[in-house]
């Protein structure tokens, strides 16, 4: 089955809807888990990057509902829009329950120090990472399409890699009484969180957005110029930051080689779609679709804030480059891709093939456009508090703040769940 209008799309080989739904479910988990550690702790985990709390915080954000959502939407993907399937696709189920309680127990490590949860936690998300990349891996070796899309989509898979290798480094060396040559704790992490975030998150986020805003909501098509060019630069740092942390390079050679990426996701990538969203055939509202003006808004500041951090150091601008990171830029995101392709997937694999049988529900009516509304306002509203909260270092805006981000958890968690209550019709046997 081929979508219409984009005939590079194709649904015939797009893996069991468990999949990518166990994947989608983690989200809000996550975002309600760091709304009730929010509650908790108040704003210390907001004063400071390097405090407990604040570990576990950002790698909720990262891990469990970027990393989540985003491991479920490539297991969906490559199939669909590269045309390769995935091999042992049910190894999936088992990277799911890894990467579960690998997200859990390295959490859990950061809020307790020391000990075998870390380790735990790292061996597990090991395990998860290799689980996943050699099925994807070979699966994108043999795809067919030929589209910035795809090499998008393999640098960001690229980036996964160096991104879990840096994150087991530091967990394999966490209390070593020695350092390996060219190691300097700093910078690495610095290039962790840069690869992650520009690399691995930026970059899958614009090579999907190539296919699935055009998609869903008809925006007008980006040039094949532009797309080289962001994804060019993506690439870019993908080659030059690795070479520069193990050759031992310093923090303005690792931030001068993120530069590049940074610039193409968070400055050309937003200029590029916004007016493409605005010139879209469709008028009608839709509130998925704020979510992703939310986050095509966020993204400049997040740069902005980016360089405000270098510039001026301080523990404020460090974490505010986070939130808008994480909650705001890619969180909103996902927030909006999550409402409208669940949706989609539910109704393509249970509803679509009783099309002239009996009558079935519109994609639309699968989730009210008011749910969504209540969830992305919440999202916003979360976002704003913990934004005040960082910067004032308020303890009863960062409790807020939490209290809103677990109300947006929850209200993820409920329409995504209500989507996937939807069944066949049940006067017509299959």
């Amino acid at each position: 089955m081929s979508l219409p209008g984009d005939a590079s799309l194709s649904l015939d080989q797009a893996p069991p809807l468990s999949i990518p739904a166990s994947f989608f479910l983690l989200a809000p988990v996550a975002i309600a888990a760091a709304g009730v550690l929010l509650l908790v702790l108040g704003v210390d985990p907001l004063e400071s990057g390097g405090r407990p709390g604040s570990g576990a915080l950002t790698h909720l954000g990262t891990l469990g509902l970027l990393g989540s959502v985003m491991l479920g939407a490539l297991y969906q993907m490559i199939p669909v829009v590269l045309g390769g399937a995935v091999p042992a696709i049910r190894v999936a189920h088992a990277v799911h329950a890894a990467w579960t309680l690998g997200v859990t127990a390295l959490v859990a490590g950061f809020l307790t120090g020391p000990g075998g949860l870390w380790g735990i936690g790292g061996s597990l998300l090991g395990a998860a990472l290799v689980l996943f990349l050699v099925p994807v891996g070979l699966a994108m070796a043999r795809a067919s399409a030929q589209t910035a899309t795809r090499v998008g989509m393999g640098f960001a898979v690229v980036g996964l890699l160096v991104v879990g290798l840096l994150g087991l480094s530091f967990v394999a060396l966490r209390g070593a009484g020695w350092l390996p040559p060219g190691y300097h704790p700093t910078t690495w992490r610095i290039g962790h969180l840069g690869l992650g975030l520009a690399v691995w998150v930026g970059g899958l986020l614009t090579a999907v957005s190539w296919q699935v805003l055009p998609m869903f909501y008809l925006s007008t098509e980006i040039r094949p110029a532009a797309r080289t060019a962001v994804t060019a630069a993506v690439g870019l740092s993908l080659l030059g930051v690795p070479i520069a942390l193990g050759l031992g390079g310093s923090i303005e050679l690792v931030l001068a080689l993120l530069a590049p990426a940074g610039v193409a996701i968070w400055a050309a990538h937003p200029a590029l779609m916004i007016p493409a969203l605005r010139a879209r055939r469709r008028k009608r509202q839709d509130e998925s679709l704020t979510a992703w003006f939310g986050a095509l808004v966020c993204a400049p500041a997040t740069g902005l804030c980016a360089v405000a951090a270098i510039a001026w150091p301080s523990p404020r601008w460090d974490v505010a480059f986070v939130l808008l990171a994480v909650l705001g830029w890619g969180g909103l995101a996902l927030h909006g891709m999550l409402c409208r392709v669940l949706p989609f997937l539910v109704w393509f694999h249970r509803l679509s093939p009783w099309i002239g049988k009996v009558k079935v529900p519109s994609m639309r009516k699968l989730l009210p456009q008011d749910r969504i509304r209540r969830g992305v306002l919440a999202h916003g509203v979360a976002l704003g508090l913990l934004l005040l909260a960082a910067g004032t270092g308020s303890d009863f805006l960062a409790r807020i703040g939490g209290l809103a981000l677990l109300v947006t958890g929850v209200l993820l968690g409920a329409n995504l769940v209500s989507v996937l209550r939807v069944r066949a019709p049940e006067s017509v046997s299959p």
